[in-house]
């Protein structure tokens, strides 16, 4: 029997990428280990679920398994495929399939596993995946209903806190606070939304049915975007690190150049490109300060790394499973069990200048090294610079043959500042939130001492970089006292002291050090018996 419902709430807009997109589809490129959604017309698109798993998901962060919750958008399966109640019932919100306005062009990101062991690529952990450019632009529809009496309709009180969470909701994804798809803390999937509309439909009036008949929809204020209390009380921890490259620094791009071998990778801002450095990298790089930090002071977590076992895809996320760094950076899903998305996420990093596809496609195609040089030029890329290798024969102490290759190295570029988000709501409990920050700021003292180079070659002298200051923000509500202490403080790294250890200066300015330093101590001391016991 079809529900009956007093009002519905259509709310359009447009979701503006701001950072590369993937929602995964149907594999239908062999040569792409990880494709894009594709609807029936051939077009890219996000699905609805993918939409609303992550609007939902937003809500439930705040309200947990709230009835309410529930109730509008529908009970869960339970553990044996039945819904959690006794009657289950569609949801009251209508998320439409998201298109992506005009044509776009994809770009492929590679992605690989470093084997703790040997310091290499992991073996059988290579794949790359299709993305969607940073400033792709996608149609938003959702379509809220209210329902009539029934025992499935919410009182007032309810409703009100439904109005709340969805203007919770829509302000988030105006600030760019809520992301899409794969890869989510790592550098992908933020969207900003544009040009909200809220129109609303009346049903339990003659006014109402008349207007709608009329094809008049009116303007909604039901949801006060101005009054985003529930936004606010997500707890955070926003970290923005200003920085400067010392040396030549780069991700090596897939493709290949004519003229030069090795190529930076690039990627969309609207109808530009820009060098970039995926926040995959950048996670990749912390996390793996970070495991040493941890197996340094817990050599208990040092057996995965000590031998190199023969299964290496099953070694290489044994490697990987370290306490307290699956918390803060996640955890791979295995055939026995789920994996789980980390509380760290980092944005992808742009350098600030710009260049069209037509300028950086001539430096592609460029056949002679004059013909590179008048292209950087023309690119107004003056501080790249072609640079030869070669690796030595160790026989006759010349060239080795067909070893000289060629890199595209930027010097000296501006970028702009890498961005940090801790998500302190999937650190469960004030101990672990404290133990995981007390981690991420040992991590950021080596980040200025010089100790976390960036990119591609870091052993060979490319991808220092020096620290210039890190800003700490902290929101949310129900805060330890340590992280709410974090709030509004910026650490200003001098040049002659981003080689040195902090100094005391620096920490005076961090007035909780003390409690986060117990609370990491006491993490340290919980793991002794498990040392003991191996």
């Amino acid at each position: 029997m079809a529900r009956k419902i007093d009002a519905r709430y259509i709310i359009k807009g447009t979701l503006v990428a701001e950072s590369p997109l993937h929602v995964g589809g149907v594999n239908n490129d062999p040569t792409v280990d990880l494709t894009l959604a594709v609807n029936g017309a051939g077009a890219y698109y996000i699905p609805g679920t993918s939409l609303a798993g992550a609007l939902r998901g937003w809500m439930e962060e705040l309200e947990g398994d709230s009835p309410v919750i529930s109730t509008l958008w529908g009970p869960r399966l339970g553990q044996n495929g039945g819904t959690q109640s006794d009657e289950g019932h569609a949801s009251w919100v209508l998320v439409e399939d998201a298109g992506i306005q005009g044509d776009v062009q994809t770009e492929l990101r590679d992605g690989v596993g470093i084997d703790r062991f040997g310091g290499s690529a992991a073996e059988y952990i290579k794949f790359d995946r299709a993305i969607l450019p940073k400033g792709s632009k996608l149609n938003l529809h959702i379509t809220l209903e209210r329902v009539a009496e029934s025992k499935l309709a919410l009182n007032d009180a309810e409703w009100a806190l439904v109005c709340q969470l969805w203007a919770g909701l829509l302000r988030s994804l105006q600030e760019g606070e809520l992301s899409l798809g794969a890869a989510k803390t790592r550098g992908l999937g933020v969207v900003r939304l544009e040009d909200v509309q809220i129109k609303e439909q009346i049903f339990n009036s003659p006014a109402g049915i008349l207007a709608l008949l009329r094809g008049e929809s009116g303007n909604s204020s039901i949801f006060d975007l101005e009054a985003d209390t529930l936004r606010k009380a997500r707890p955070g921890l926003t970290v923005t690190i200003d920085w400067e490259p010392l040396s030549p620094l780069m991700v090596k791009a897939e493709r290949e150049g004519i003229a030069v071998d090795m190529l930076p990778l690039v990627s969309g801002i609207g109808d530009q490109v820009a060098f970039v450095l995926p926040g995959s990298s950048i996670k990749g790089a912390l996390r793996t300060q970070a495991e040493r930090i941890v197996r340094t002071v817990c050599p208990a977590f040092n057996h995965a790394a000590a031998t190199k076992p023969a299964d290496s895809k099953k070694a290489f996320l044994q490697q990987i499973e370290v306490p307290l760094i699956e918390n803060l950076f996640g955890k791979a899903a295995s055939k026995q069990q789920l994996g789980c998305m980390g509380a760290l996420a980092i944005t992808d990093c742009y350098a600030k200048h710009e260049i069209s596809v037509q300028q950086w496609e001539r430096v592609q195609t460029a056949k002679e090294s004059s013909d590179l040089l008048q292209a950087l030029q023309d690119a107004r890329l003056h501080d790249v610079q072609q640079a030869f290798h070669v690796a030595i024969d160790r026989w006759t102490g010349g060239a080795a043959d067909q070893f000289l290759y060629s890199t595209l190295e930027p010097m000296g570029v501006k970028w702009q500042p890498i961005a940090l988000r801790l998500n302190l709501h999937r650190l469960a409990g004030e101990d672990l939130q404290k133990q995981g920050v007390a981690l991420l700021l040992l991590v950021l003292r080596d980040l200025i001492q010089g100790r976390i180079p960036l990119g591609y070659g870091v052993n060979r002298g490319m991808g220092a970089i020096a620290i210039k200051s890190i800003s700490f923000s902290a929101s949310g509500a129900n805060l330890p006292d340590e992280i709410q202490a974090l709030h509004n403080v910026t650490l200003k790294v001098e040049p002659e002291q981003s080689r040195t250890y902090l100094t005391a200066q620096h920490l005076a300015q961090i007035s909780s050090l003390r409690g986060l330093n117990d609370a990491w101590k006491a993490w340290i001391e919980s793991t002794i018996p498990q040392e003991v016991a191996s």
